[in-house]
């Protein structure tokens, strides 16, 4: 159980958390200044300084505020759906998200940084609970004889991530010039053909 000193820590970290997400998205990264989001979050320095160590450090924490708001979409999807149904419906939630609260700027700047090695952000990492739920689709869609079993599930999790991180560096590449979950959608739709139990079936015949 939480002391009381214990969540209000948790409770400061994340205001500046937040603060950051916010300056991030309005201003850029890169013009974002720490003292912007000490003013916005009502901390002082010192206080910064006992939960992260630069403001490059938020950056990498950005992905905490991801994976809840993926965690709780996904908590709302149908279960009785079919697995490429939840797959979509994840991945349109993820785009409109990517491209109306996160914004082109400041997810080059998260790919920059991890590109660059300048951060430990591991935004694509294995922990991450994207990666977790997209497996556990898979897995679900497998069992029940929707998607093939003669590829691995981690394998499958991890081209499933492969392609909608295309979508995403594309969408950045052209700087954000296009809905993003208009014209990615699609695109997934015709890759997932290739992940269903019916073209396994074909490919055996």
């Amino acid at each position: 159980m939480r002391t009381k000193d214990e969540f209000n820590e948790q409770k400061q970290r994340q205001q500046l958390l937040n603060a950051a997400w916010k300056l991030f998205y309005e201003k850029g990264y890169q013009d974002t200044t720490l003292d912007d989001i000490l003013k916005e979050a009502h901390c002082s320095k010192g206080r910064f300084y006992y939960y992260f160590h630069a403001k490059a450090e938020l950056l990498d924490s950005m992905y905490e505020l991801f994976d809840e708001k993926y965690e709780e979409f996904y908590q709302s999807i149908d279960p009785t759906l079919g697995s490429f149904e939840q797959l979509l419906s994840l991945n349109r939630f993820m785009f409109d998200f990517m491209s109306r609260q996160i914004g082109k700027e400041l997810l080059t700047s998260l790919y920059v940084s991890q590109l660059s090695g300048t951060t430990g952000i591991r935004f694509w990492g294995e922990q991450r609970s994207f990666i977790k739920i997209i497996l556990e689709i898979v897995t679900q869609g497998q069992e029940r004889g929707e998607i093939r079993k003669d590829i691995d599930r981690h394998t499958l999790a991890s081209d499933i991530v492969a392609e909608e991180r295309s979508q995403l560096i594309s969408w950045c590449l052209a700087g954000g010039s296009y809905d993003l979950a208009a014209v990615s959608i699609p695109k997934l739709e015709r890759s997932y053909i290739g992940y269903s139990s019916q073209y396994e079936a074909i490919k055996k015949q």
